[in-house]
């Protein structure tokens, strides 16, 4: 078996054998892993601050900046955790994740009960107590109900339930699904760019430019090697396209305000591209942080927060098949099997309840995201995810290194952020490749399903309130499905390739298996396998019963859907 290929120096250059610079098994240079490393935590730490006000604002806790603070170091700190349970025993993917937005929905509904009002929470004490503080008994029933939510997504994992409803997703739910995120993922980056179009299309245009018009350019570096000096040529821009993007953007910004040439008046268009708009977050924020359990309270529960809660859950758990599959076919590995998935699962579930228990609130989710800075960068190194992981933990225990990040301007982030959304849409349409585009059939499902998964979540925005079933606790979950753009596409894709009749090889499902350009070049083991435990885990025949198992294969089966795959192939 050949061993993995990876960046070699041949005549003083680099050289590159295939696509990727560094697959999963492979490892870059220390400084190169650091640099990689920052790239993809950047993605978390970006998104960390926006859920982070909005948490503390939504809580009433909008002007307590040290409480926006804590936040902040929480979600950098179980961001990292979670990252690290994923890659390490979850699905195995070199991942990257981050607060789950949907969760935020969630909040919104837990909040909104009336009993929550300050009035109410202070009439429910003995005396009228006035000395209560209402916003850390709305976060207690947050986290309550998080907990509860994410222990279900533990047990769906633990089931194996996503990893049996596997088989009935191909890639006209997949693509779909990516495709719409994509799309929808442009679209939350448009309010970031329109604060100053100028800086993030600057942003924007370098990303370009490095990753595309300068990726063979490669910089001589003076090296020691066995005591002697030589010159080597590297892929500077290729390897580090999305940091050298935001540091000269940022570095403009900072000129800019620096002069006055951006406005200080904060109503003034192009205030928020100056760079010392959040510095209040970088002196607020704590040098040492360390978090503790239950720091507001014990949690409690209510059955409108839990089952809001739990819908959002089970929405970020639709979601999951279609993130992996991006994903992989992006690090070139081959698709995920049950035993994978259910891990993944089970450990979202298990990094929720830990949220939850420390007070960040947030449970996680995969950032696709990273997917674009792999695309612009050609590494998938699991080491550099690891060392992402690591960053975050330290910027959520360190307050001050995560705070610095949060001071990098609004439109600096949309502009990098629209070139690596741009890039998840593209992998969204690159899963159609198995599939039959001439098929009536096949076109009327992708149309229906990319075009409801855009169209019906904007028409449910702006008519929120017409749902009326009767009861109140369903019309807010319908709500919430219906307001996902994944879950709607996913839905109709799903459905409507398994109940149309079509072979399986009109629907793209006999070469899943061949979809990503794997071979023994990218790993040379099974990517998907537990490090270390699984030669003993091989050993124990039980274990193939279990669906976290890399053994399972004992997963249940319906004998309907057997019959009629078995029937399509003989048609063949």
């Amino acid at each position: 078996m050949e061993e993995c290929t990876h960046p070699q120096e041949v005549d003083g250059e680099v050289r590159v054998d295939r696509q990727l610079l560094y697959p999963v098994d492979t490892s870059p240079p220390l400084p190169s892993l650091l640099i990689n490393g920052l790239q993809q935590a950047f993605q978390v730490i970006t998104g960390s601050l926006p859920a982070a006000v909005l948490i503390a604002s939504l809580t009433g806790a909008g002007e307590e900046y040290g409480m926006r603070a804590e936040l902040l170091s929480l979600c950098l700190f179980t961001s990292g955790v979670a990252t690290l349970l994923q890659i390490c025993v979850g699905c195995r993917l070199p991942v990257i994740e981050g607060p789950a937005g949907t969760i935020l929905v969630g909040i919104v509904v837990i909040v909104s009960d009336p009993k929550l009002t300050d009035a109410s929470l202070r009439e429910s004490r003995p005396g009228n107590d006035t000395t209560i503080v209402p916003w850390k008994m709305r976060m207690t029933e947050i986290q309550g109900n998080l907990m509860l939510a994410s222990g279900v997504q533990f047990l769906l994992g633990v089931s194996g339930t996503l990893g049996f409803l596997i088989r009935f997703i191909g890639p006209l739910t997949l693509a779909p699904c990516v495709t719409v995120l994509g799309v929808t993922l442009c679209r939350y980056m448009i309010p970031l760019c329109e604060q100053h179009w100028g800086i993030a299309s600057l942003t924007t245009f370098l990303s370009i430019l490095f990753a595309v018009f300068l990726v063979n350019v490669k910089i001589p570096f003076l090296t020691l090697n066995h005591r002697k000096c030589s010159v080597t040529r590297y892929p500077l821009f290729q390897l580090n396209a999305i940091i050298l993007a935001v540091a000269v953007s940022w570095l403009t910004c900072h000129v800019l305000t620096m002069t006055n040439t951006l406005p200080s008046n904060s109503t003034i268009y192009g205030h928020m591209a100056r760079t010392d708009v959040r510095m209040r977050v970088l002196y607020d924020a704590p040098w040492i942080f360390l978090p503790s359990p239950f720091p507001y309270g014990l949690p409690t529960i209510s059955s409108t927060g839990s089952t809001a809660m739990i819908t959002v859950i089970l929405v970020a758990i639709i979601e999951m098949p279609g993130n992996y599959s991006a994903i992989s076919r992006v690090v070139q590995l081959p698709h995920l099997p049950a035993h994978a998935i259910n891990r993944g699962v089970a450990v979202n579930g298990v990094t929720g309840v830990i949220s939850g228990m420390l007070g960040g609130v947030m449970s996680s989710m995969t950032y696709v995201q990273s997917l674009g800075v792999v695309a612009v960068t050609k590494v998938a190194s699991r080491r550099v995810f690891v060392t992402a992981a690591l960053i975050l933990m330290v910027g959520g225990v360190v307050g001050k290194v995560g705070a610095v990040f949060t001071i990098i301007p609004d439109p600096v982030v949309g502009g990098v952020n629209l070139v690596a959304m741009s890039t998840v849409t593209a992998v969204g349409v690159s899963m159609l490749k198995s599939v039959d585009l001439s098929s009536p059939r096949n076109l009327l499902i992708l149309g229906i399903a990319v075009s409801l998964g855009l169209l019906l979540p904007d028409w449910m925005a702006a008519n929120k309130d017409l749902i009326k079933t009767g009861s109140k606790g369903f019309d807010q979950v319908l709500t919430v499905l219906l307001s996902n753009p994944m879950f709607v596409s996913s839905l109709f894709g799903c459905v409507l390739d398994n109940l149309a009749a079509g072979t399986l090889e009109e629907r793209g499902m006999t070469k899943q298996d061949d979809a990503g350009p794997y071979d023994n070049h990218v790993t040379k083991h099974d990517p998907y396998r537990l490090p270390y435990v699984t030669r003993f885990i091989e050993r124990l025949h039980c274990c193939s019963f279990f669906p976290l198992s890399p053994t399972f294969d004992k997963e249940p089966t319906c004998w309907r859907c057997d019959r009629r795959r078995l029937n399509m192939n003989l048609v063949e």
